[in-house]
Formats: C-alpha cells, structure tokens, sequence
C-alpha cells in the first residue's frame, strides 16, 4: 500500500486505518489535527493521510508564527 510519509497503515476487517508516525504539538491537536485516520479504501487513506499531514504543518507554520514577539 502506497503511504505519505509519516504514517503507518493497515487493513483492518472493515477497512484500512493509518496512525501517525510523529508526535503532534498540543497546539496541532487543538487545532484540529488527528494522529488517527481510517477509511474504506487505499485511496481514500491516503487522501486524509496527505491531508493531515498537510495540515499540521500549516498550523505548524501558524504556532511558530504565535510565538514571535
């Protein structure tokens, strides 16, 4: 199964579930990002893999940003 990368996936009976790789920063997960995916398909997973993936690290970019005086 094709993955992004920074998370790990697998089959489930009913589907496919992926978990996060690294840790997210509480201001991450207050803002709405998951460690914990799952899907009915491969193609559907990896959507909300990139997705997520690609979230936290706008809002990376938005806390790092908070913090500057």
């Amino acid at each position: 199964m094709p993955f992004v990368s920074d998370w790990r996936g697998e089959r489930l009976d009913d589907g496919f579930i992926a978990h996060r790789i690294g840790e997210l920063s509480d201001y991450q997960v207050l803002n709405g990002c998951l460690g914990e995916v799952q899907a009915q398909d491969e193609g559907e997973l990896w959507l909300l893999c990139d997705a997520q993936t690609r979230l936290s690290e706008r809002i990376a970019l938005a806390e790092s940003t908070r913090r500057r005086p």
